[in-house]
């Protein structure tokens, strides 16, 4: 009952009506997920190999962590399918533009936009994902997070099909303690998110921590993976939208 009620609410937060699907367990603490549900998700690659994931802002455009694309490399991107390996619309990344304050040691402004070669065919699995209102404060209390990356820390490799997963609004000043005690800075440009048992691992970086189809946050680091005392955390999202704009703008988008 408790993995039906999980698979129902997932449905809700993604912003669609309830009818029959096929969510199955497949980690602890989260379902997979057809990627209808989450239409606005992409698998970003490197050189054929699942890194990160990534979400649909226009057809040519997508946001994504910086700490995603590090180097310059031949990145891809995949959207409108469950699977990494396979389906739906595949597209070469011809431009990567990360936020100016990015810092790879502390992880603040972990922030980058995506320009495909070819633009996306949006409709059925492919969608764009809602931004939110620029500087919004206040946030939904419960959010999902998505992606393909590892069931548990000591994974040897990610997953091949998507997979979902509820998490909770962390107090700020909670979330600051907690990772103050690793010497971690958390900053009003970050937000927190946890419940027990649940939360993104590697490769689910760069994806979006949404609630009905408008992103709040990016996924951005963690210490491990569920680890009880330290939630994962994300990039700020509503603090970038004006970034957002601005760039897409100076780029004739």
């Amino acid at each position: 009952m408790r993995n039906l009620a999980t698979a129902l609410l997932l449905l809700l937060l993604c912003g669609h009506r309830l009818q029959a699907t096929s969510l199955n367990n497949r980690i602890v603490g989260g379902v997979e997920l057809p990627i209808r549900l989450t239409p606005w998700l992409a698998s970003l690659s490197v050189q054929g190999n699942h890194s990160c994931g990534a979400a649909l802002i226009n057809s040519r455009w997508l946001v994504t962590a910086a700490h995603c694309v590090p180097s310059p490399e031949r990145y891809s991107v995949r959207a409108g399918s469950s699977s990494v390996l396979a389906g739906g619309q595949q597209r070469a990344v011809v431009k990567i533009l990360v936020h100016a304050g990015f810092n790879p040691r502390t992880l603040v402004h972990d922030i980058a936009l995506l320009q495909t070669r070819e633009p996306f065919k949006l409709g059925g699995s492919v969608q764009l994902v809602k931004l939110p209102l620029p500087g919004l404060s206040v946030l939904p209390k419960t959010l999902l997070v998505a992606g393909w990356g590892t069931v548990h820390e000591r994974a040897n490799a990610t997953e091949t099909r998507l997979r979902g997963t509820l998490v909770q609004l962390i107090d700020q000043r909670r979330c600051r303690r907690l990772y103050g005690a690793w010497g971690r800075s958390i900053t009003d440009n970050m937000l927190c998110a946890a419940a027990a048992g649940k939360d993104h691992c590697y490769g689910d970086s760069g994806s979006p921590l949404v609630h009905r189809g408008s992103s709040y946050g990016i996924v951005s680091f963690a210490h491990g993976c569920a680890n009880p005392r330290f939630p994962g955390v994300y990039t700020r999202l509503a603090n970038y939208v004006s970034w957002i704009f601005a760039v897409l703008k100076s780029e004739g988008n």
